[in-house]
């Protein structure tokens, strides 16, 4: 071992997250993190190149860590942008490795750096300069016997993955570690300028200042407009406390009380009292929740009659309880029943403990409500109540009644398959997602369950559609409740019969993504899912454009559909009506010519000789989405409305528009010509509600130009402010 003063090899690990959700799972995923490695050349195999880990040599001392964080700033410079360098949030020492060296036994330190999770801006390519490398491949390829790898860095990347494995299970470990810094956390500091510890010396005593010394070095240091110092500081002084208030006890001075004169209630008056106190609480239950009691007896008489009256199966009573946690509690089948089937009641409704029905049947060991609920088509088999507990895990602790065969039920019950529901894409194509939680299931999970990557699921997620209405969900809304709530929400939206749309889940673009993240998309799924909606809004006629536009667009279908062009098969009469359909949009193969063919023929055949353009359909795909990414009604999420123009002096013209909302602005297009009427940026307009919130008027600031728009839709959207729903 060396002197404290030499200079020793130590290696650093330099590692930061995809995304920040990850930090708070529980779960450890490799391809969560990103480390740092530098790929050096193989002296014996010039072509084969060896990945290491950052190296340097620092002194043994306290307080290396600035010198270690120091170091990856400098080796990061050339691959940061701006030359800055990669910030690490602190030094963490892993673990010391034995190596010999020249028959000397070292030992070689790694350290362990975190970095801010990954943005979206690329880092710069240095050649021989470290870069990322998602830590799923590195693990996948390295050992201590790999060549991918010399062998002190396989033997450190093994031990850097047991190592952040054991993190995650650690409560509030991984946040920790990717916490800034902090230096970084200080928002502000505040500095005694009396204390001056410059002069002190250790095993010396230092003089404190006096009051007007301390004042002077206020208004030197300072610069303060006033300044408040205590007068009696340093004097010997004593300061007398100002009364407010007096409070005199009338009884000081009377002497001792005669406790004999007390008199306490006896023992069975009290439990008179406590008992007629609990009874007039019990009249008072049954008095304000008649359907508990009903429910709690088992009188399903008179639950039927209070169904029909209205008495709402979620009403929650003074313990926070719905009748069927009572009917599920007290084993009550026939009441559980008709509350299900009658009542519509969600067979997941929780009380105030986060408990369900199912916890509430499995705890008393009631086998035949278990049974019912797990019949029950939206029942969730796995939700667990506030301490984490699932119904299996309430059965087995309490132990009651039937709770063997109820135990054994519910493990039966785990082991089933599951309900799946179809998510649609735009082209037609679905695929069935298993509702692991029932009617509990939420957006989030059916994205997960869609099984899209990470770099794929930030450009789309679930929108409910019919006809002529579709919604975004939020990730924690509840599909199959928004399917079963369908007709009541295209009431409240629109003015169409809700018997006549047909609800289905679709997976389409994220209405509230960006456009300059949407530019960065290279995944060829996600650009196929994109194409086919942009498609689909193009031939709709939601993407107003120039003939010189359309004709180009066209060609590009062609070339799409058809591949390359041949003069052979693709004639003049090639392009009939039904071919026409799949290129252009229904409002403009009607009123255009024929000449409209063979423009559209001639710029198929031109792109299909055209040199310097990939024929990869990925790569038309992207070429087509770069166009309509010009549209400025691309990427809007519509509303049906009305605008009120002026016809002439004395009346007002009704025209039916789709109001379109995107991060651009707001779009109005005519509902029968599909022609753009106005485009507004949001910096250059101004709204407000009319009466009574039916409509409201658009004022454009550039123009000065004023509207009237009726649109049940978005005025619901606007008073709501919470914009659970956008519609489209």
């Amino acid at each position: 071992m060396g002197s404290l003063n030499d200079p020793e090899d130590v290696y650093v690990a330099v590692i930061r997250p995809k995304n920040a959700a990850s930090l708070n799972s529980r779960d450890y995923r490799t391809k969560s993190y990103e480390i740092l490695l530098l790929e050096l050349q193989n002296e014996v195999k010039e072509k084969r190149r060896k990945k290491v880990l950052l190296g340097t040599k620092i002194k043994r001392k306290k307080g290396d860590g600035q010198e270690i964080l120091d170091f990856v700033v400098e080796a990061t410079k050339l691959i940061s942008p701006n030359n800055q360098g990669i910030k690490g949030k602190r030094v963490v020492l892993l673990k010391e490795f034995p190596v010999e060296r020249e028959n000397i036994c070292q030992e070689i330190c790694l350290y362990v750096v975190p970095t801010a999770v990954k943005d979206n801006s690329k880092t710069s390519y240095c050649p021989g300069g470290p870069s990322f490398y998602c830590l799923q491949d590195i693990m996948r390829v390295c050992s201590e016997s790999s060549t991918h790898f010399s062998t002190l860095s396989a033997k450190m990347l093994i031990a850097l993955d047991k190592w952040l494995a054991e993190q995650h299970t650690i409560p509030h470990a991984i946040p920790g570690l990717f916490r800034p810094a902090p230096l970084d956390r200080i928002k502000s500091g505040v500095v005694n300028p009396a204390y001056n510890e410059s002069d002190q010396s250790e095993g010396t005593l230092h003089m404190g200042y006096t009051a007007l010394e301390v004042k002077s070095k206020m208004l030197t240091l300072e610069k303060a407009d006033l300044c408040i110092y205590n007068p009696l500081f340093g004097s010997d002084l004593q300061y007398t406390n100002r009364v407010d208030k007096v409070v005199i006890n009338p009884y000081f001075g009377l002497g001792a009380p005669d406790y004999s004169k007390i008199q306490i209630p006896k023992r069975e008056k009290w439990k008179r009292s406590m008992s007629s106190i609990m009874e007039d609480k019990e009249r008072q239950w049954v008095d304000d929740f008649p359907l508990h009691r009903s429910a709690c007896e088992g009188d399903t008489e008179l639950l039927s009659k209070l169904l029909d009256s209205g008495f709402s199966v979620n009403q929650l009573d003074s313990d926070h309880w719905a009748p069927i946690h009572y009917a599920c509690w007290y084993g009550k089948v026939e009441a559980t029943r008709m509350l299900l089937e009658k009542g519509k009641c969600n067979p997941n409704l929780l009380n105030g403990q986060l408990s369900s029905p199912l916890h509430f049947a499995a705890g008393g060991g009631r086998i035949d409500i278990v049974q019912l609920l797990l019949q029950h088509p939206e029942i969730d088999r796995h939700i667990v109540d506030q301490q984490e507990r699932t119904p299996l895990q309430v059965c087995t602790e309490n132990k009651q009644n039937d709770w063997e065969d109820t135990e054994k039920l519910l493990s039966e019950a785990l082991n089933k398959p599951y309900e799946k529901v179809r998510i649609y894409r735009t082209d037609g194509s679905y695929r069935a997602v298993e509702l692991r939680h029932g009617n509990n299931t939420t957006v989030q999970q059916i994205m997960e369950g869609m099984r899209l990557s990470p770099g794929i699921q930030q450009y789309f997620t679930i929108w409910i559609c019919s006809e002529n209405l579709s919604l975004q969900l939020k990730p924690y809304h509840k599909s199959l409740q928004h399917l079963r709530d369908w007709p009541d929400i295209v009431a409240e939206l629109t003015n169409l019969d809700p018997h006549k749309e047909k609800p289905q889940l679709f997976l389409c673009r994220d209405v509230r993504l960006l456009l300059e993240t949407e530019r960065k998309v290279d995944d060829p799924l996600a650009i196929l899912i994109l194409f086919d909606e942009a498609r689909n809004n193009l031939l709709k006629g939601f993407y107003p454009c120039s003939d010189t536009q359309l004709i180009t667009l066209a060609g590009l279908l062609l070339q799409i559909i058809y591949g390359n062009y041949e003069s052979k098969k693709h004639k003049q009469g090639f392009l009939n009506e039904e071919n026409l359909k799949c290129i252009l949009p229904c409002t403009k193969f009607k009123s255009k010519g024929p000449h409209w063919i063979g423009r559209i023929l001639h710029e198929y055949k031109s792109l299909s000789s055209r040199e310097g353009i990939s024929k990869e359909m990925h790569h038309l795909q992207r070429l087509f989405l770069q166009i309509c990414w010009e549209f400025p009604t691309y990427g809007a999420a519509f509303f049906t409305g009305q605008v009120y123009t002026k016809a002439s002096s004395s009346s007002h013209k009704v025209v039916k528009v789709y109001v379109g909302v995107n991060t651009k602005g707001l779009h109005l297009v005519n509902m029968e010509t599909k022609a753009l009427l106005i485009s507004l940026k949001y910096g250059s307009l101004k709204w407000q509600l009319g009466e009574g919130d039916a409509y409201f008027q658009i004022h454009s600031l550039e123009n000065k130009m004023s509207l009237v728009l009726h649109t049940k839709q978005f005025v619901h959207q606007l008073l709501s402010r919470k914009m659970n729903l956008i519609g489209l």
